[in-house]
């Protein structure tokens, strides 16, 4: 769309810009609970038409999202957005017309064979066309945005449905067939979606649909014998709470905060994650019974229900749930999950789902707000320069299911190919949610507190917001992740007394800034609070301590250790990756591939002195012989009681050369087996790896800034060649096997704590 054009739609739909930009502040002050005074603050002298009646709310939140910022970044990040936008976001509806196609023919015979959860993908699309418009301003999509939503909420049944299974089948969780569905989880994302886009263009249509959808499931479980539970997969579909609670705060209609209440109570139901009161009695999140990752959006309906209740025990919860997931289950990469949910080991070599680590930052986001905390924005950062860029490829038209810590990146639409539907060939649960990590930077890059900025992005970046009277430009000039230096322009449009808060991050131990030259005090872990009447032209520098830091493994990762430069892991990419050929018998199945045929087969032709063979334990599992250059080695039975538990074999001591592995299903199990299945994650070689010491690990002797990603770097090797390490988003390109965790010893390990959640300390040698 022209500029021209875009002129004229905005002048005709919204009576000007001024009425458009004030029904977007509108949308923000009912979303987040600002008062009437930060409202008048944010507004400057702007007159605000329309239902602008501030609300009395039982808690504040410490920081909130700019609601009329303008961002523009430059450097890496950047470019993978504006990729994402090209080749996904602006496309994905018309290469994948079953995205809106399958609510308009829910009822027609024979019905669509569809996921449980496929009623989501046109709500997580939307999530992210809306915080990536936020973040770009691109105009296409936000013609997109409304050709989108127009035509979603056409779809809606007369009773408020808009999932896609047939009328038998709604809100029951069931299809016609018996198999289950993620019905109410569905409806979740779509209201999510639609109340940002009311929230950004002031689509009136968004919010009546999405209300609608409430009350149809008022009108099925408020009141009645009936519980969210009941349809069954509770911890799925028990996060309508949090869109729920969106759409009271945005309404101000009792019966939608009644009806999250009741959920609530309905998390103690037996097939349910017993959330609260779990919480309250001090379980970690990896110990309660649904542990998986979409028990988070439930968990941020709790911080919701928090600002309308004021309830302390809310509040409780969800910090000890999100400092809980910091130590136990996040992982280097700043990714959440272990084969889709926690299980207390950040060093747990299962899959790192994309969602999983989306539904983490929204909740990190969530934290950001309630506390104020500036470490909080130091986790969004690593999740960010690291498990977001890296869950990309830099066209940005494919996104992975799995971004190991260890390994090698695979489209989703290979890896959970199981998903591919005629007409949504692209879709699957991550692919169309992988684009909020980047999205998500406009609710935390720059925030409000009552009486400034908080500025928690450093990269080359331009924002804009009104304070008052005045319009406040914040311009960085930086190389930074690459570089520590940080130039600050603050130029406000006329002389103004704010105050700016920066984030000291909190492995930065030596932080230097100064503000038009005189040194400021900085201490690690918290926001510098410069308040002063700032006039255009005042510059304020800083110098990040970005020496390099060590994380020490545990458990899988023992005699192992991350490192990091500033907030970037570095990795090690191995020389060449094995060739596995599986036979057609082998299917994947998300975060691997299996086969239960006899005799079915895989050959791997590598090079290198072993081979190690990574999979997983299953109560359906069965035997396989393993052969090596003609000889067999061992039979293996993969059977194990409790599934998913990680399986490892290494084959050591092969030599150096080229080596041909078969890996046969023999169709035998061990007499507690449900199956003979044999399952393959990875099967990975030896790497020529140097094993780190403290004199290895020091400042580089060469850093070199990359074009297509952040940096490469050269340690110090110990009597040899150095070790070269490349940024872990960008080190799997072109289908690289890599390892984040890197032979180590003779260095000190850092516990953690909740002053140094990254577990990490300069080393000296």
């Amino acid at each position: 769309m022209n500029d021209g054009m875009k002129r004229n739609r905005t002048s005709s739909s919204t009576a000007g810009p001024d009425a458009a930009r004030g029904r977007q502040i509108v949308g923000f002050l009912r979303s987040t609970r600002f008062t009437l005074l930060a409202a008048l603050s944010v507004c400057g002298s702007l007159s605000v038409s329309g239902n602008a009646t501030a609300s009395d709310w039982a808690a504040e939140p410490a920081m909130l999202p700019c609601p009329t910022a303008r961002m523009e970044l430059s450097g890496t990040v950047n470019d993978y957005t504006q990729a994402v936008v090209e080749n996904w976001l602006l496309r994905a509806p018309r290469d994948n017309p079953a995205m809106l196609e399958m609510f308009a023919d829910r009822d027609e015979r024979p019905h669509r064979e569809l996921l449980p959860w496929s009623g989501e993908f046109a709500g997580k699309y939307l999530t992210c066309l809306v915080q990536v418009l936020r973040l770009s301003g691109d105009p296409r999509l936000e013609e997109l945005g409304e050709d989108f939503v127009g035509k979603l909420v056409a779809l809606q049944a007369d009773d408020g449905y808009l999932g896609p299974f047939p009328k038998e089948s709604r809100l029951t969780g069931k299809k016609p067939n018996g198999k289950r569905t993620w019905d109410a989880w569905g409806h979740y994302h779509v209201m999510l979606g639609l109340l940002l886009w009311h929230d950004q263009t002031g689509d009136d249509a968004a919010l009546e649909c999405a209300s609608r959808i409430g009350d149809l499931f008022c009108d099925k479980f408020l009141g009645t014998d009936k519980q969210v539970s009941s349809m069954g997969s509770a911890e799925m579909n028990q996060a309508v709470v949090h869109s729920l609670a969106l759409l009271y705060n945005r309404t101000g209609e009792q019966k939608y905060l009644d009806l999250a209440n009741d959920i609530v109570l309905d998390f103690a139901a037996p097939n349910a994650g017993n959330y609260l009161q779990a919480g309250l009695e001090g379980l970690e999140f990896f110990e309660i019974p649904k542990p998986r990752w979409e028990s988070l959006h439930s968990l941020m309906g709790l911080a919701e229900l928090y600002w309308n209740t004021g309830k302390r025990d809310y509040r409780d919860v969800f910090e000890h749930y999100w400092w809980s997931i910091v130590e136990l289950d996040r992982h280097n990469n700043g990714g959440f999950s272990s084969g889709e949910q926690a299980h207390g080991d950040p060093y747990h070599q299962g899959p790192i789902e994309t969602c999983c680590t989306v539904a983490w930052m929204a909740m990190s986001v969530e934290m950001l707000k309630m506390t104020g905390d500036s470490r909080v924005a130091d986790e969004l950062e690593l999740s960010t320069l690291n498990q977001a860029v890296g869950t990309y490829s830099p066209d940005g038209m494919w996104s992975t299911y799995n971004t190991p810590m260890d390994g090698r990146r695979v489209p989703s639409t290979v890896d959970i190919a199981f998903q591919i539907r005629p007409g949504s060939e692209e879709l699957n649960c991550c692919s169309v949610n992988a684009a909020r990590m980047f999205g998500m930077i406009s609710d935390w890059a720059v925030m409000r507190e009552d009486d400034g900025l908080v500025l928690n992005w450093y990269g080359p970046s331009e924002f804009e917001e009104q304070l008052g009277d005045a319009k406040v430009s914040l311009r960085q000039e930086t190389d930074y992740p690459r570089d520590g230096a940080v130039k600050l322009h603050v130029d406000p449009d006329e002389p103004t007394e704010f105050t700016l808060k920066l984030r000291i991050p909190h492995w930065s131990k030596n932080t230097k800034v100064a503000v038009n030259g005189d040194p400021v005090e900085a201490s690690p872990g918290s926001y510098l609070a410069i308040d002063r009447r700032w006039r255009a032209g005042d510059v304020v520098t800083l110098e990040i301590d970005e020496s390099i830091r060590c994380w020490v493994g545990e458990n899988e990762c023992e005699g192992k250790a991350a490192l990091y430069r500033g907030p970037l892991l570095m990795a090690y990419r191995e020389p060449s990756a094995a060739k596995v050929n599986y036979g057609e018998a082998w299917n994947a199945y998300g975060h691997f591939r299996a086969a239960s045929e006899a005799s079915a087969k895989v050959e791997c032709v590598f090079y290198g002195d072993s081979l190690e063979w990574r999979g997983f334990y299953m109560d359906d599992a069965g035997k396989a012989r393993i052969t090596i250059d003609g000889e067999a080695v061992e039979v293996v039975d993969q059977y194990g009681p409790k599934r998913n538990k990680p399986f490892v074999r290494k084959f050591n001591g092969l030599g150096a050369g080229k080596h041909v592995a078969t890996i046969e299903v023999l169709a035998e199990h061990h007499a507690k087996s449900k199956g003979v299945w044999v399952n393959i994650q990875d099967l990975k070689t030896s790497a020529d790896i140097p094993t780190l010491g403290p004199e290895t690990i020091r400042q580089p002797s060469s850093i070199i800034a990359v074009a297509d990603g952040f940096l490469e770097c050269s340690l110090p090797g110990e009597g040899r060649a150095p070790v070269k390490l490349r940024d872990f988003a960008t080190v799997g390109l072109g289908g690289a096997t890599y390892s984040s965790w890197l032979p180590a010893e003779g260095i000190p390990a850092t516990p953690f704590s909740r002053d140094n959640p990254s577990r990490t300390s300069v080393v000296s040698p």
